[in-house]
Order: C-alpha cells, then sequence, then structure tokens
C-alpha cells in the first residue's frame, strides 16, 4: 500500500511539472490562434493528475472505513447493495400503461430483500442466514412473477407492443439480486470449509442457484463458472430490454415504442434455464460420485479389517 501510493504521488507530481511549462508557454504566446493546443494540453495533464489524486484518496478512505468497520468487504458490499435496492426503483415507468416507478422503499418486497441481506452479514443471526437468504430469494422470484402477471393485464395487453417481464424490472431489483447472489456464494463457501460431510438437501437446495450446489461440495471453481454463464444470460436479457427512457419518449405521443421481436430475450431466458438445469444436474451427479466412492471406500475399510483379522 506505501509503495503503491509513493508511485502514485510520484506520478501526480510528474504530471504536474509536465503541465507547467505548458502552461507558461502557453501565457507568453497567448496572442498566436494555434496556442490553445498548449493550453489543452496543460489542462489535460492537470486533470489526469488530479483524477489520480482523487483516486487514490478514495482507496486510503475507504481502506480506512473497512479497518474501522471490522467488516470485509464483502460484507460491507452485501450491506451497499441492500441499501441501493431500497433507494433505486425496481420497475420503470410505463405511463401508458398506468405503471409508475415503484421505489425499493415503499415496496414490501425490497424491505423483505434489504432486511434478508443485512441479516445474512450478522453474525448473531448465523444460525439463520440460510433462512434469511431463502426468503430474500423467493421474495425476488415474486417480484418478477408479479411483473409477469402485470403484463397480462389489460392495461398493457391491449397495447400494441410485446412486452416481456425484464423490460418492466428496474435498477433496484437487479440490486437486490447481485447482493443475494454474492450472499449466497458467501454462504456456500463458508459452509464448504466445514469438516463435516455436506447434507445432500442442503446440497441441492443451494443447487437451485447455479453453482451453489457445487460450491457447496468444495468444487469452487467449477461452481463460479456455472454462476458466471447464469449471470452472463441475465445480463443479455438485460441489455435486450426496452430502454426506460425510450418508454418515456414515445409517452408524449401517448403511444409506446414500435413493436419489435423479443427473439434476444427468448434466447437468454433458454441459456439461463438450460444453466439452470446443467448446474443442478452437475451437482447431482456429484453427489451421487460421493456416495459411490464413499460405498467403495467403506468396502476397502472392512475388507482391510478382515486380512488384518
Amino acid at each position: 500500500m506505501h509503495n503503491d501510493s509513493g508511485s502514485i504521488r510520484n506520478l501526480v507530481i510528474g504530471l504536474l511539472l509536465v503541465a507547467v511549462p505548458f502552461g507558461i508557454v502557453y501565457l507568453l504566446t497567448r496572442t498566436n490562434s494555434n496556442a490553445e493546443v498548449l493550453l489543452i494540453v496543460a489542462v489535460f495533464c492537470v486533470g489526469l493528475a488530479l483524477l489520480f489524486a482523487m483516486a487514490s484518496g478514495l482507496q486510503q478512505v475507504g481502506a480506512v472505513a473497512v479497518r474501522l468497520s471490522g467488516r470485509s468487504p464483502l460484507d460491507i458490499m452485501i450491506v451497499g447493495l441492500a441499501a441501493l435496492s431500497l433507494l433505486t426503483p425496481w420497475t420503470i415507468e410505463v405511463a401508458v400503461g398506468n405503471l409508475y416507478q415503484v421505489f425499493g422503499w415503499i415496496n414490501p418486497l425490497g424491505w423483505v430483500v434489504a432486511i434478508c441481506l443485512l441479516l445474512s452479514v450478522m453474525q448473531s443471526a448465523r444460525p439463520y442466514h440460510g433462512v434469511a437468504l431463502t426468503v430474500a430469494g423467493v421474495a425476488l422470484v415474486a417480484w418478477v412473477g408479479w411483473v409477469a402477471w402485470l403484463l397480462t393485464s389489460p392495461s398493457f395487453r391491449n397495447l400494441p407492443f410485446t412486452f416481456v417481464p425484464v423490460d418492466i424490472l428496474s435498477t433496484g431489483w437487479y440490486a437486490g439480486l447481485i447482493g443475494w447472489l454474492i450472499a449466497v456464494d458467501a454462504l456456500a463457501s463458508r459452509r464448504a470449509r466445514l469438516p463435516k460431510v455436506a447434507p445432500k438437501k442442503e446440497v441441492l437446495l443451494l443447487a437451485l442457484v447455479p453453482g451453489m450446489g457445487l460450491v457447496r461440495l468444495g468444487f469452487s471453481g467449477r461452481g463460479r463458472l456455472w454462476l458466471a454463464a447464469a449471470v452472463l444470460a441475465i445480463a443479455f436479457m438485460g441489455i435486450s430490454a426496452v430502454n426506460d427512457s425510450e418508454f418515456g419518449y414515445w409517452a408524449h405521443y401517448l403511444t409506446v415504442p414500435p413493436d419489435r421481436g423479443r427473439l434476444d430475450v427468448v434466447i437468454g431466458a433458454a441459456a439461463l434455464g438450460l444453466v439452470l438445469v446443467g448446474s443442478w444436474f452437475d451437482a447431482w451427479r456429484s453427489l451421487r460420485r460421493r456416495v459411490i466412492m464413499g460405498d467403495w471406500l467403506a468396502r476397502v475399510r472392512d475388507r482391510s479389517r478382515g486380512e488384518i483379522r
């Protein structure tokens, strides 16, 4: 940390020293029409120096805050995402469909997700971390279900546009989802370090989240590859969603954007479904192999004991 701070300090000083002569030459030749180039270079160097200085200062402040809180950066990230899910909208505004932004703080499910995420980082609530994350996951899925049901109402069904749930979901829901995935990964990793054998029911339940059953069994690399694949599929669907500014623009004309094919969203949903099924099957297969290996080791152990006798 000290070496990095020293390097950044030297870089800031160097950029300022580069900017000074360009600034002086500009002041001496500012009547020349081409002197503005010198000013641009000087301002660029000063701006870059300030940017590096601010970044270094924020890094040091953040490190001090983490040390003073006594919590891990992962816990602080989960708490921050829980707060973000309350402070931002869970739906966009579609005025012609009589839908307005629903912020996390006025959404009961938003409060459920935020409180459960907070419980998942509290040491005093450690025995209930699994229950809290299960409830948060159900709340996130329930919101998607509510959005899907909303799109079947006459307000949306009669509009000349093919809506899909990702068109309606907004920042708060995604913040809650990211915080939940991080918390579930932390839970599975922590329990994988326990000395006792992972219960089958717990593994299969965690396997409902892509890769987390494998992480619980100790296959963290393979499990996180499945999780990354699921995140990519969700991100693809999110990018394929219609921007809320587009709905806002066409709302001035009391209509919706021109209808378009939603094959990209269908492909993303199909890919996510395949990842979910494949991840769960991989966890089940790994459990099955563990049982077979355990039976084989038991037979070898019994045979060895018999030979000793």
